[in-house]
Formats: C-alpha cells, structure tokens, sequence
C-alpha cells in the first residue's frame, strides 16, 4: 500500500518525475470520467496535464488505502479541485483499484462510485 500513497503524494506535488518513477513503463491508467484507458508513461504524462488544462487546483484528498489482496490496493478518496477560468469547485468521492507489478503501479481504474471500487477488488464496505 506504501507505493500507492507515495504516489498520491507525488501527484499532488505535481512531481510528475516521481511519480512516473513508481510506475510500470507499461501502466494502464483508466479515468471514469473520459471512459478512456492512458496506457504507458507517456499517455499518463497526457492524462495529468488534461486534467490541469481543464481543472485548477486539482488534487486527492482524504485517501484510505485498503489491501485487496496480492498486488492490489483499493483507494477510497476525493477529487478536489476548481474549474479552470470559471473557478467552480469540484469535490467529488470516488474510489480506484491499482495493481502492482513488481513494486510499481501497473494498473488502476478510477471508479465514480466508491462502492464501485470495492466490488471491483471484492471486498465490501
């Protein structure tokens, strides 16, 4: 779980070097709000700077971390952040499910419903 929180703290550094540090040169990345899958560094790298064209301030708070098992950790957080130009706020809970190879990130798949989330790694509230 350690991997996963220190890269949380690395995208709201917004070091997106440290972040892609603890990555999987082959990540897959899945946003809930695009339905769109990032795959590889790259692709991430494009997906970051989306988010920042689009959204002020953007960033994760009040993240839990669960272990779901293996090489998989379900995070439970919010998406904070403010509309770039218009200013209006944005908060919203939702929850992802990364995989880990070999002690990095390899895939994670955000989900708009917490629950969602859950149920994805099977666990339960």
């Amino acid at each position: 779980m350690e991997i996963v929180r220190r890269a949380v703290d690395a995208f709201n550094a917004r070091d997106t070097e440290r972040l892609l540090s603890m990555c999987d040169a082959e990540i897959e990345f899945r946003s809930a709000v695009e339905q769109k899958t990032y795959r590889g560094l790259d692709e991430l790298v494009r997906y970051r700077e989306g988010v920042a064209a689009v959204m002020e301030d953007f960033h994760v708070e009040d993240s839990r971390f669960l272990d779901a098992r293996g090489d998989r950790v379900v995070q439970l957080y919010r998406l904070v952040g403010r509309g770039a130009g218009s200013g209006v706020p944005v908060s919203r809970e939702v929850g992802a499910l990364w995989q880990l190879r070999n002690g990095k990130l390899f895939k994670g798949e955000v989900f708009l419903d917490q629950r969602q989330a859950l149920e994805a790694a099977g666990l339960r509230e």
